[in-house]
């Protein structure tokens, strides 16, 4: 009876998390990539570990994909590789990360190998010279980075406290 509450408990954070990566995600479209994204999944690898990030991730990844207008062969499993890498990372080789600055590092870090991830299809499809979309995207990829380490440098201790308070993790 407990394992299925649990279990219960359990998706029912899966889905209300999901969508909060989502709609934040929407709220902040009109910012060209400020998002608080990596600084929700650093938090959730942190607090609930790989499996439960993972398909919070997965859905994530399905419905940005579905709401931007379909299931893309190029870009779904660059943006799936791309954010999974954050729980996948955080869960193993740095797990022992827990300082916020550290954390914070990571996610610019985490911002800019996203960012490099869609080198490939965007060079692929659209036929667009590595270096020349390189050097076109780095404002971007500075844009991501900053509000990934702004974000979790001010952020991840106040949520973090706020998930161990509320017993969520």
């Amino acid at each position: 009876m407990s394992s299925s509450k649990l279990a219960i408990k359990d998706l029912t954070l899966i889905a209300v998390l999901a969508t909060i990566l989502f709609v934040q995600e929407q709220l902040l479209s009109f910012i060209p990539n400020v998002q608080l994204t990596v600084f929700l999944l650093v938090l959730y690898s942190k607090k609930l570990g790989l499996l439960k990030t993972a398909i919070i991730t997965i859905i994530h990844v399905l419905l940005d994909n579905l709401f931007l207008g379909g299931i893309n062969l190029y870009f779904t499993p660059a943006m799936m590789i791309g954010w999974l890498i954050i729980p996948i990372t955080l869960t193993t080789m740095f797990k022992k990360i827990n300082s916020n600055l550290g954390l914070a590092i990571l996610g610019a870090i985490y911002s800019f190998i996203y960012c490099w991830i869609y080198i490939i299809p965007n060079t692929i499809l659209f036929n667009i010279n590595f270096i020349d979309y390189l050097v076109a995207d780095v404002l971007w990829e500075i844009a991501l980075a900053l509000s990934s380490f702004i974000s979790i440098l001010v952020l991840y201790n106040p949520l973090s406290k706020l998930f161990e308070r509320f017993n969520i993790c």
